[in-house]
């Protein structure tokens, strides 16, 4: 059987080649062990798969018996899904999230299904399209905004109503046969569309949308979402008129002004000039003659920017609910699908603001050394004040800094870690933010006074005591010299090391972390590592070996959980949880004998 990446990188090849090459014989990919084992290596970190579906069974367990059991199901046609366990989730404002839960063998099905999937659509997909694929995100989404949006007028907010519950299966299948000539690889696909949910003992059929929970459903929600984007992209088009905006009459006037006062020497009132021009834009902002259309969409939220008439965005809006009705047999809610003016107003999206800067001060030389204004019309991403409210809640009142009760019982160096974890978190999600450092300063000063104040309840001493304690003399990131900030030493097995409050430099960056391939290439992370010691056959705990072994992984959820289980008993920890804590895994690799000896407690 061939490598996995070999396979993937096969199609994605073919379809980067040729954008009309339609693919044919796609099922016989699902008999291959490999793409069943790299499925596996890609998704058994994942915590959710030690919850049980409708059968009951967890990823604790996998081996390559399991994978010969599906394929046999496949190759005889009779692999049926189960229906998802139900399960709800809350949400921000208080309401629940419907979840479906699949059991083990589907999810391992799926993401095979999902890799072929994404190595033949993900060199068609479109630029403006962010969401569920390899190398974008939220931050490429955004920095496409500000790159491409200079000028902005108006801003579509686009919301579809239940966009993942009413995507229309039929629809959907007949999309996929425009890519793919297999009716058996179709038809798995149809089988978990319709596999439905279990909820209160009781089967649910679904009639529409895509598997909630389920691995396949982000990459057929952009397969069906596509269409809208190469729409747009004729929309775009359609839209554009125009290679430069008129210049403005009394901005003009005003500079031939300013040139014959300074030809006449009257430099004073040529600056008082300069003054007044530089208080008004140099174009003409609502020229009819030059009109733009942007879109951008990251998962089911889409952004769509006009430069033109509030008329001509009331127009781009009903066009795209039309096409969303007619087509896809989505709706565009009215009532949610705000149009804004840009000049005026903020727009929320993806948890930015979204604003127009106007800045008639600031001035730079261009190539021919013209002096133009160059912050006016660019698009700016701010921090939204409320989300530094709502993240600093657990960490303050009546504006000051407090300890945090559920951390006064961790240990030091777990208590400066998820300090560490929440700041760098943020960070490196509003990074691009022009007012980052400001926003972020407000929210580093408060909770690292919260996390001395942790410290100091812990060890019921004080502030100062605490700082004086654990103080390490770190370089300034500006300026010169050293200044203590809290952190704690800690032993690795090959030096000692110290961890500190986060000190990195709040600065914002102009591009996403992460680089953006134009070449896409299959990469399977962990290969070196669960597989190899999967294909090692070799049992990690007794020692025994051999081709003939058949190995079992035994998987825990997290494994300081099974080493405080313990520590509360009071008794010695068994050797295969030593072996584990070693190893720093939440796997082995055992054979039958070893594995079944586990649950039953008897190593």
């Amino acid at each position: 059987m061939q490598r996995a990446e070999v396979v993937l990188n096969v199609l994605s090849r073919k379809s980067q080649e040729d954008k009309e090459y339609v693919f044919q014989r796609l099922y016989r990919n699902l008999y291959n062990p490999e793409m069943f084992k790299v499925a596996y290596a890609k998704i058994y970190s994942h915590e959710g798969n030690m919850t049980p579906g409708v059968d009951g069974e967890t990823i604790d367990g996998f081996s390559e018996e399991l994978i010969k059991g599906i394929i046999e199901d496949l190759k005889q046609e009779r692999y049926y899904p189960k229906p998802a366990r139900r399960a709800y989730i809350p949400k921000k404002n208080g309401k629940k999230r419907p979840l479906g839960i699949p059991t083990f063998r589907d999810k391992m099905v799926q993401e095979v299904v999902r890799m072929i999937l994404e190595a033949i659509y993900e060199p068609i997909f479109s630029e403006n399209s962010h969401g569920f694929r390899p190398n974008r995100s939220c931050q490429t989404a955004l920095h496409q905004i500000r790159t491409t949006g200079r000028g902005t007028s108006w801003v579509i907010e686009g919301d579809i109503k239940g966009f993942f519950d009413n995507i229309d299966h039929e629809i959907l299948l007949s999309l996929l046969r425009k890519k793919i000539d297999d009716g058996r690889f179709i038809e798995i696909i149809r089988r978990f569309l319709k596999a439905g949910y279990l909820e209160f003992r009781e089967v649910h059929r679904t009639l529409s949308g895509t598997p909630q929970g389920g691995i396949i459903s982000p990459i057929l929600a952009n397969i069906y979402l596509h269409e809208l984007d190469t729409f747009m992209e004729t929309l775009e088009r359609r839209y554009e008129k125009g290679k430069v905006r008129l210049r403005n009459r009394e901005y003009m006037r005003l500079n031939y002004k300013r040139f014959l006062r300074n030809r006449k020497g009257n430099t004073e009132e040529a600056k008082e000039i300069l003054k007044k021009m530089r208080q008004m834009p140099s174009q003409d902002m609502i020229d009819p003659n030059y009109t733009r259309v942007r879109y951008v969409r990251y998962a089911d939220d889409f952004v769509v920017l006009i430069i033109g008439s509030k008329e001509m965005a009331q127009e781009v809006r009903d066009t795209i609910g039309k096409y969303l009705r007619d087509n896809l047999r989505l709706e565009l809610s009215m009532e949610k699908t705000k149009i804004t003016n840009l000049g005026e107003k903020r727009v929320r999206f993806l948890g930015y603001d979204i604003v127009r800067a106007k800045e008639n001060t600031k001035v730079a030389e261009n190539t021919n050394g013209i002096k133009r204004k160059s912050i006016n019309g660019t698009i700016q991403l701010l921090v939204p004040g409320e989300v530094i409210e709502e993240q600093l809640k657990p960490f303050v009142a009546n504006g000051k800094s407090i300890h945090h009760n559920a951390r006064i019982n961790d240990p030091v160096l777990d208590i400066i870690n998820t300090y560490n974890s929440e700041i760098r978190g943020l960070y490196n999600y509003y990074c691009l933010a022009n007012d980052v450092s400001k926003k972020i300063g407000k929210f580093r000063y408060y909770h690292y006074l919260s996390m001395i104040k942790t410290i100091a309840r812990k060890e019921k001493s004080s502030v100062r005591k605490v700082i004086k304690k654990y103080g390490v003399d770190v370089r300034r990131k500006v300026g010169t010299g050293t200044r203590k900030i809290v952190g704690v030493k800690y032993k690795t097995k090959e030096e000692e090391k110290i961890m500190t409050y986060f000190n990195e430099p709040l600065k914002k960056i102009e591009r996403p972390r992460e680089d953006c391939a134009d070449r896409i290439v299959i990469d399977i992370p962990n290969r070196s590592q669960l597989l190899t010691r999967l294909n090692g056959k070799v049992c990690e705990l007794c020692g025994k070996e051999g081709a003939h072994i058949k190995l079992e992984v035994h998987h825990v959820r997290k494994l300081k959980d099974v080493k405080k289980k313990y520590a509360k008993r009071g008794v010695q920890m068994p050797e295969w949880v030593d072996r584990m804590a070693r190893m720093r895994r939440k796997t082995l690799v055992l054979c039958k004998e070893c594995h079944r000896k586990i649950h039953a407690g008897t190593i």
